[in-house]
């Protein structure tokens, strides 16, 4: 039995603690990038970037295992299971985009998660320094750059239209919501109101206002053009 655990142990290309290593700093790395997502309150945050990293390490690891154990003799590819991640990312990135509802949103999410995983890959690899610098440099387009896009680099403004039942509070709470839009028009028939705002436009903080917007009691209804 122990003679088994042994084997086990010594076919390692490394020592298993620096396999564990690698997984934690995976995890603690996606963990750093999914909390400025959270914080933006986009649909993955916290843990879907720690998940992505930990299982996208695991795979990198796996990627070097395979060939160190079974590659004497056999035609080994350990390229075919990253770049498998790196193909499989986008569907997770897909659903980012689809799940925001509402329009084209959701991409500066999707490309995280796809860079996310890179990270990953590159820890399980033991690209520790590598994989640092990256993770910085993400933060500082996630979280400097949209301020520099706002001020410098403004996309213009949307109009937003919102049905509500026309109920008093409503309209007040929709001003406190989008407080930098202006309502350009009120159409009011059969107990409904649909109110016309135009907006500033920035991915983040628009998508963080209209899901706030959908969730006040008497909207029906939520476009942005």
């Amino acid at each position: 039995m122990l003679q088994n655990l042994s084997f086990l142990v010594e076919t390692y290309p490394f020592p298993l603690w620096e396999g564990v290593l690698r997984i934690f700093v995976a995890m603690l790395f996606g963990a750093v990038i999914g909390l400025e997502r959270e914080r933006r309150r986009q649909p993955a945050g916290f843990r879907t970037h720690s998940v992505l990293a930990v299982g996208s390490a695991l795979l990198s690891i796996v990627s070097i295992y395979i060939p160190s154990v079974y590659g004497t003799g056999v035609n080994v590819d350990p390229s075919r299971i990253a770049s498998q991640v790196v193909s499989g990312i986008g569907f997770l990135g897909a659903g980012a985009i689809l799940r925001m509802g509402i329009s084209v949103k959701g991409l500066t999410t999707a490309a995280s998660l796809w860079t996310t995983a890179g990270i990953g890959l590159a820890v399980g690899a033991g690209m520790y320094l590598l994989s640092l610098f990256s993770t910085l440099v993400l933060l500082v387009v996630l979280s400097l750059m949209s301020k520099f896009e706002r001020e410098f680099l403004s996309k213009g403004t949307k109009v937003v239209r919102v049905v509500v039942e026309d109920t008093s509070g409503v309209l007040e709470e929709l001003e406190k919501i989008l407080e930098e839009g202006r309502v350009f028009r009120v159409k009011r028939s059969g107990g409904q109101a649909e109110v016309y705002f135009e907006v500033p436009y920035e991915e983040d903080e628009l998508s963080s206002k209209l899901r706030d917007v959908l969730k006040l009691r008497g909207v029906v209804s939520l476009e942005v053009t």
